[in-house]
């Protein structure tokens, strides 16, 4: 009876233990053209479950960063620096005692007013020189455009939404490409500077297409709005 209370004892004691691990996250900061590190980048950590916890540092001259002392949470990380867009992901989650190192993220340079957005960038597998770029279509409400046709500027390079109003074209050859969407109903879209690079895969943020209340959306261009950019 005393070896199995001392059992159990040991079994809790070894369970909040573990409870009590904190874990840890890395990473590593660079350009996605020549992959050259960016240092003295932001990386913050903000804990989306429970809320109310942040974590910051800063990349090393490697652009590599960090993060330790993490409590089991739901994160999610901002990568930032003056020059260059946001880079986030949400949705990571940290296990006690967990050690996690994220993809390598790319920061883009520019402030990305009035032009696409970059979500995130992927190296494609080893022996892949070819590019990919995908990206998602939805309307104001935020709901995906199924069926909306979207094309670049090459040869054979058209495709249409799926039923999440996404999109991809694989095997481009690296350059910047103007995107066409169009979708009855709705005025179309002609979007440049699509920039893919080889080896990688790029994922756009979702383009928006505004609702033709009249029809004839076909042949109307789409009332221009002013852009405010800092």
């Amino acid at each position: 009876m005393i070896g199995c209370t001392l059992l159990i004892a040991l079994l809790s004691a070894l369970a909040c233990f573990a409870q009590e691990q904190p874990g840890r996250l890395t990473g590593t900061v660079t350009e996605p053209y020549g992959n050259s590190p960016i240092p003295h980048a932001e990386a913050r950590l903000e804990s989306e479950e429970p809320k109310g916890r942040t974590f910051v540092v800063t990349t090393d001259d490697l652009g590599q960063f960090r993060l330790a002392d993490l409590p089991p949470a739901t994160y999610r990380l901002e990568v930032r620096k003056p020059g260059f867009r946001m880079w986030q992901e949400s949705g990571i989650r940290l296990s006690a005692g967990q050690q996690i190192s994220i993809p390598t993220v790319f920061l883009i340079v520019g402030n990305g007013c009035g032009a696409p957005t970059v979500d995130v960038v992927h190296s494609l597998a080893v022996g892949d020189v070819s590019s990919t770029l995908r990206g998602s279509v939805f309307d104001s409400k935020n709901s995906p455009v199924i069926g909306a046709s979207v094309s670049l500027n090459c040869v054979g390079c058209a495709t249409k939404t799926s039923r999440e109003g996404q999109f991809v074209f694989s095997n481009l050859t690296p350059r910047n490409y103007t995107l066409s969407v169009s979708m009855k109903g709705f005025y179309p879209e002609a979007l440049s500077h699509f920039l893919v690079l080889e080896k990688q895969d790029w994922t756009y943020f979702p383009i928006q297409l505004k609702r033709c209340p009249f029809g004839g959306c076909g042949l109307k261009p789409r009332p221009k709005q002013i852009a405010h950019c800092e």
